[in-house]
C-alpha cells in the first residue's frame, strides 16, 4: 500500500471498526485510537460491537466506559470523545449488536 495516502497529521475523516471491543482492554485501545486519530470536529468513527461478549468483559458498556476514561485522561485536554448509538440490531435470538458513532469535539471551557 502507498503510505502517501496517510494524512501527514495522522488524523482521519472516517475510522471504521468491528469486533474490536471484545475485552475491556481492547475497548480501551479502540477508544484511545479514536481519540488520537479522528480529525477533531469533523471526523467520525463508526464502531460495530456486540452488546456483551460473555466471559471476556467487553462489549458496549466497556466501550462507553473506555470512551469516557480516554476523554478524561487525554494528553490533549482540549478535546473529548462523544459517543451515540446509531442503531441496535436485535433479532430476538442472538446477542444484540450496536453501531456507535464517535466524534472528537472541543471541550468547552466556561
Amino acid at each position: 500500500p502507498k503510505l502517501d495516502k496517510i494524512p501527514p497529521d495522522g488524523k482521519f475523516d472516517l475510522i471504521l471498526a468491528s469486533e474490536t471491543t471484545y475485552t475491556s482492554k481492547y475497548a480501551q485501545d479502540t477508544a484511545y485510537l479514536l481519540a488520537n486519530h479522528l480529525k477533531p470536529n469533523t471526523g467520525v468513527g463508526l464502531i460495530a460491537t456486540k452488546r456483551y461478549y460473555f466471559g471476556v468483559g467487553g462489549g458496549s458498556d466497556a466501550f462507553l466506559d473506555a470512551c469516557k476514561s480516554v476523554s478524561k485522561t487525554s494528553i490533549d485536554n482540549d478535546y473529548c470523545l462523544t459517543i451515540e448509538i446509531v442503531r441496535q440490531y436485535d433479532d430476538g435470538k442472538s446477542n444484540i449488536r450496536d453501531l456507535w458513532r464517535v466524534r472528537c469535539i472541543p471541550v468547552s471551557r466556561s
